[in-house]
This record gives structure tokens, C-alpha cells and sequence, in this order.
């Protein structure tokens, strides 16, 4: 079940709606039995398959199986496995252990055991909001390419001992009309990484301008706006949306967005890493 918040903020044009859910499932799940809230909106399937970037039956069968072609191009970069874990075991000469070295012993030495220890690895443990609403003009391979960078930093991050709340945002804003948010969690902190689970959500064009644009429609508080709005990342800093995060989602709340990674290109990715290491 999602939570629903209300606020008063200057920042978001007046008034922020907020809802909140656990997972992409429980997000489609509403969808299936909330109607339009207005006949200014459409059916987000019928334009362009191009622009949205899949049928509605595409679509949810992404959202029930991954999107393979990030997940194999994660893992071909990577070179580890979907988990995000590195080798922590580490041998060493030892006086005792599980292997002799039979030249040590000859020679009388007391290190003449091969032994082993698990390397010590500090768990740092991220909440990472990730804003996927960009203007009509990005297509979708670019939010496809965005999606796969932030996802490729998190592994890259994650096998370093780093552990991540992770977090998909859309926001439909109107600097005279407020803004209606929403706000899915993608993975947990205690959970290993499933790429095939989280492919789809973050790094797939369909789940902003298909789900996404389909929630917008059926929102209880929401309200239209012309061309439903724009990307709050538009028209506000990187640093100003940070800070209103933060007094959202909490103190640990690190925000990127799309628009800026999509903007960044080949920079992109030393971009995040520079981030979440600060």
C-alpha cells in the first residue's frame, strides 16, 4: 500500500504532492484499478512507440522479467557478477592454516602454513533518489543510457563495501502550479543487487513515459498541467533540488537526476562515482 503526503513548499511552486511506494509491482497494481482524474490526459500508449519506448504489453512484460539488454551490458563491463561482489578472501605465510609450504618447512621457518582471512570491507550505506523526468525532446535511448550509467556506478560502488537505498523519482512541475511527485524504492540496502529486478525501473524510457505518465493520469491529488509539466531538474539547480530532497527524504538523501546525466555524456559516470564517494 503507498503513502500519500502533502506539503506547503515555495520551492515546488505552492503546493507537493508525494506518493510513495515500496516497489514497481505494488505501483502497476493501483494503476489497474484507478481511473483518469481528468479528460485533459490520454493514454500514454498511444503515442509514438518511439517515444514512449514500448507497447503496453512490453511494457509490463519488462516489468515482471528485467530489461536484458542492461542487465548483459552491466555485466560485460563490470566483469563481475549481477551480486556486485568482489573477492575478500586473502592468503598469506602463517604459522598455522590449511596447506603446508614444504620449503618453509624444511627450512625450520615458523610462517610455513598457508593461511587465509576475510578482508574487512566498511559498509557505508547510501540513499540514492534518482529523478528520470526529462523533456519531451530526450529520446529513448538516451533515458536507456542514463539509467544504465547510474546502475553500472551502484555495482561499481557496491563492490567497494558501499550499500544502497535505491529510489526512482518523476516529478510533473509547474512553477505556478506545484508539482505531484512520485517515488518508487527500487532496492534495499539489505538486499543484494538484482539487476533483472531493478533494469526495468530505472533504466527503461517506458516505465517514465508509460507507468509513470499512466500514474500521473489517475493520481487522486493530482492535478493537469499543460504538457503535464516539466522536469524539475529544468529549472532548478542540481544543489537547490539536493537540498529540498533532503528535507523530503531525509539527511542521507543523495538526489541525480536523468536530465543532468543526459546532458553530462561521456562525463557522466566519473560524475556520479565523485558524488557518492563525497
Amino acid at each position: 500500500m503507498s503513502t500519500i503526503k502533502s506539503y506547503q513548499s515555495k520551492f515546488f511552486g505552492g503546493h507537493l504532492n508525494v506518493e510513495i511506494y515500496n516497489s514497481a509491482q505494488e505501483m502497476a497494481s493501483d494503476l489497474e484499478v484507478r481511473q483518469m482524474t481528468s479528460d485533459s490526459f490520454h493514454d500514454p500508449y498511444k503515442d509514438r512507440k518511439s517515444f514512449v519506448g514500448a507497447t503496453k504489453d512490453e511494457t509490463y512484460k519488462m516489468l515482471r522479467e528485467g530489461y536484458q539488454p542492461v542487465v548483459d551490458a552491466l555485466k560485460s563491463k563490470m566483469k563481475f557478477s549481477a551480486s556486485g561482489q568482489t573477492k575478500r578472501f586473502k592468503s598469506f605465510n602463517d604459522v598455522a592454516g590449511y596447506a603446508p609450504i614444504i620449503p618453509n618447512a624444511i627450512m625450520g621457518l615458523p610462517n610455513s602454513m598457508v593461511n587465509s582471512a576475510m578482508k574487512p570491507i566498511k559498509t557505508k550505506v547510501l540513499d540514492v533518489y534518482y529523478e528520470m523526468t526529462v523533456p519531451a525532446f530526450r529520446d529513448a535511448k538516451e533515458l536507456i543510457q542514463a539509467g544504465q550509467k547510474i546502475l553500472g556506478a551502484i555495482l561499481e560502488m557496491e563492490a567497494q563495501g558501499y550499500r544502497f537505498n535505491l529510489y526512482c523519482t518523476q516529478g510533473y512541475y509547474s512553477s505556478s502550479r506545484g508539482c505531484d511527485m512520485v517515488c518508487v524504492k527500487v532496492k534495499s540496502a539489505s538486499q543484494p543487487m538484482d539487476l533483472k529486478r531493478m533494469s526495468f525501473p530505472i533504466a527503461h524510457t517506458a516505465f517514465f513515459r508509460g507507468i509513470g505518465f499512466d500514474w500521473y493520469s489517475k493520481f487522486p491529488k493530482g492535478t493537469y498541467r499543460p504538457g503535464y509539466g516539466c522536469a524539475i531538474s529544468c529549472e532548478k539547480s542540481q544543489e537547490q533540488i539536493q537540498e529540498e530532497y533532503r528535507k523530503l527524504f531525509g539527511n542521507n538523501a543523495i538526489y541525480f537526476s536523468a536530465e543532468t546525466i543526459c546532458k553530462k555524456k561521456d562525463e557522466a559516470e566519473e560524475y556520479l562515482k565523485e558524488v557518492l564517494k563525497k
